[in-house]
């Protein structure tokens, strides 16, 4: 990357972390932040479709970037092509192997801890070791969908 490249990268991730920064945060995301009994995950619905789909969560399209390291590894910045409470779909600069332990961290969050389900070459499908609540979810959702119109 040259160096007025990054400028431009460095300016564009500053603006979005400002903007992000001065929105007030939905009801429900500050009920789960303050511990409110009603902020409890709730149970994944299993598909109606007998073994066509045995995703427990229902998929959300997106085109975003979201930084990922396999345990002992560097950090890179990887492709992000849909989204879900239980996990996503990448894609990995190298291949990765179906049960190798990553961490998935998205702007805003604390890293989640994950797993490798299954991979066709250096498209990856990892699962989240623990759900993110759907109020942090859709909050998450909007701001990956409204990075995507910046850029």
């Amino acid at each position: 990357m040259t160096n007025r490249s990054l400028k431009s990268r460095l300016a564009s991730i500053r603006r979005r972390a400002q903007a992000a920064s001065e929105q007030p945060l939905p009801a429900s995301v500050q009920a789960y932040l303050d511990g409110a009994p009603n902020a409890s995950v709730p149970e994944p619905q299993p598909s109606d479709r007998d073994g066509e789909d045995r995703r427990r969560f229902s998929r959300s399209r997106v085109k975003s970037e979201l930084t990922m390291r396999r345990i002992g590894g560097f950090n890179l910045q990887v492709a992000l092509s849909d989204l879900s409470p239980g996990g996503c779909n990448v894609e990995l600069i190298e291949a990765a192997e179906a049960g190798d332990s990553v961490i998935a961290r998205f702007p805003h969050l604390e890293p989640l801890g994950s797993r490798v389900c299954w991979t066709e070459g250096c498209t990856t499908g990892v699962e989240f070791l623990a759900p993110i609540h759907p109020a942090v979810f859709d909050l998450l959702l909007s701001r990956l969908r409204g990075r995507d119109a910046e850029t």
